[in-house]
C-alpha cells in the first residue's frame, strides 16, 4: 500500500474507494455495505464517503462487520453546501460521526466552495480540529482564488484539495499550486468514467484513448491501473469507484509495474479541459437544492 504524508503529519492511503454513489445515487443499504466489505478484504483502508452521498450509515456498518481496527483506516467525509456557516457545520459533522458509528475522522472537508460561508465553516471545522475530532482537514472542488481566501485568515491550513482529474482533465495549473503550497492532491473520478448526471460514452472514456491502450499493452495491465499508477507516481491520491470484485482488486493492485517518464509525459499531453462533474464556478446554486438524506 503506498501512503503520502500530510503536511500536518498525517498518512493517508495513495489507494482510497470513492463512495459517490455505489449502486445509485444516495443508496444506503446491505449492498453498499457488502461492496465496502469486499473492498476491506482485499486491502483497501481509506474510504471516501459524504453526508450528500447518502451512504454514511452502509459505511459505518462495513467498518464495524470488518473487526478491523480503527487505527488502521482513513475514513473522510464532507460538509456539503445547505451544511456550511457556523452551528450548520458543527451540527452536519455530528450527524456524520452518528451515521458512521465512528468517535472521530481522520479528514474532514468542505465540499464545494461557498465563498460567502468560507470563513465561519473552516473556523467551526478547526473547532473540530482542536478538539481532536478530526485528524486533518482539507477541501474539495476549491480553486485558487478559494485557497488564497482560506489562506487569509485560517490558523490550521487545508492539507488536501480533492479536485476531479483525470487524463483529459489534468487541471495542471492548480495542481501545481496546491503541491507548491504543501496541498496534497486527491483525484475523483480518476478513470473519467462521468457521473450518475454526466454519462459518457464508452468509446470517449480516457480508458479507450488509443495513448492509454498501447501503454497498458506494453506493461499487460488493465487502461485503469495505467491511469491510477499514473497518478501515484506523481505523488496523486486516487480515489475510483469499483463494484465488481474484478474491479475492485484491479484498482488495488498497482504494485507490479513503473511508468516511464515518457508514459507519464505522454497522458499528461492527453489533456483537453473536460470536465464531467460540476463547475465550482457555478454549481453552489444547483446543489442548495440537494438535500442530504437524514
Amino acid at each position: 500500500m503506498y501512503f503520502i504524508e500530510l503536511d500536518n503529519g498525517v498518512e493517508i492511503p495513495q489507494i482510497g474507494m470513492g463512495m459517490a454513489a455505489i449502486g445509485s445515487w444516495q443508496q444506503d443499504d446491505g449492498y453498499v455495505t457488502d461492496v465496502l466489505l469486499k473492498a476491506m478484504a482485499i486491502g483497501y483502508r481509506h474510504f471516501d464517503t459524504a453526508s450528500v452521498y447518502g451512504n454514511e450509515r452502509a459505511l459505518g456498518r462495513a467498518i464495524k462487520e470488518s473487526g478491523i481496527p480503527r487505527e488502521e483506516l482513513f475514513i473522510t467525509s464532507k460538509v456539503w453546501d445547505t451544511e456550511q456557516g457556523g452551528k450548520k457545520t458543527h451540527d452536519a459533522f455530528a450527524r456524520s460521526l452518528e451515521r458512521l458509528q465512528l468517535e472521530h475522522l481522520d479528514l474532514y472537508l468542505i465540499h464545494w466552495p461557498a465563498p460567502a460561508y468560507t470563513r465561519e465553516t473552516w473556523e467551526a471545522m478547526e473547532a473540530l480540529y482542536q478538539q481532536k475530532k478530526v485528524r486533518a482537514l482539507g477541501l474539495s472542488n476549491f480553486r485558487k482564488s478559494d485557497i488564497e481566501q482560506i489562506a487569509s485568515f485560517a490558523e490550521i491550513h487545508p492539507v488536501c484539495n480533492q479536485i476531479e482529474l483525470h487524463p483529459y482533465f489534468t487541471q495542471q495549473p492548480l495542481v501545481d499550486y496546491c503541491q507548491f503550497h504543501r496541498i496534497a492532491i486527491c483525484c475523483y473520478s480518476p478513470l473519467g468514467s462521468g457521473f450518475i448526471w454526466n454519462s459518457v460514452v464508452e468509446s470517449e472514456k480516457p480508458m479507450q484513448d488509443p495513448v492509454i491502450l498501447q501503454i497498458a499493452e506494453k506493461y499487460s495491465v488493465t487502461p485503469a491501473q495505467v491511469i491510477l499508477r499514473w497518478n501515484i507516481q506523481q505523488h496523486r491520491i486516487v480515489l475510483p469507484i469499483a463494484e465488481t470484485l474484478d474491479e475492485i482488486r484491479s484498482y488495488f493492485l498497482l504494485n507490479d509495474f513503473n511508468l516511464s517518464h515518457a508514459d507519464i509525459q505522454a497522458i499528461n499531453n492527453l489533456n483537453c479541459n473536460k470536465r464531467l462533474g460540476g463547475d465550482p464556478d457555478y454549481v453552489h446554486k444547483k446543489n442548495m437544492t440537494v438535500k442530504v438524506p437524514d
